[in-house]
């Protein structure tokens, strides 16, 4: 089963670059609450921008480069292995970003967990429409 889960301001903006624009620090605990236990799916960029995996969930990392460096997380090439893998599973997947992962990925989200930041900010990655 996959759920996607996101922070976006009122245009749907999601990222700034490779940052997050803004640090709020109740949705952070939410999406920590939220994922842990679970299987995260994410790209590459959004990994670069953590730097690191994230700790007691699967980290799953999507690039198209099986060589991608990445500790502590599975490189996935192809979104159809993600979902071959997963759509029949009681197992709860979290899309985690960005921009393409979403865009990739919503068709096959049975929910979206969305925290709507009131503010509104500079940015350049949105979220897809839905």
């Amino acid at each position: 089963m996959f759920k996607a889960i996101v922070a976006h301001d009122p245009n749907r903006v999601i990222g700034n670059n490779l940052d997050i624009p803004w640090h709020i620090k109740e949705d952070f605990l939410h999406f920590k609450e939220t994922t842990t236990g679970h299987t995260i799916v994410y790209g590459s960029k959004t990994f670069t921008s953590m730097g690191k995996a994230l700790p007691n969930r699967k980290n799953i990392v999507l690039n198209f480069d099986k060589n991608f460096n990445a500790p502590d997380c599975e490189i996935v090439t192809s979104i159809d292995e993600i979902v071959a893998r997963y759509k029949d599973s009681d197992e709860v997947v979290f899309i985690c970003g960005g921009a393409s992962i979403y865009n990739q990925f919503l068709p096959y989200c049975e929910e979206l967990i969305i925290s709507e930041v009131k503010k509104e900010y500079v940015g350049n990655v949105f979220f897809p429409e839905y």
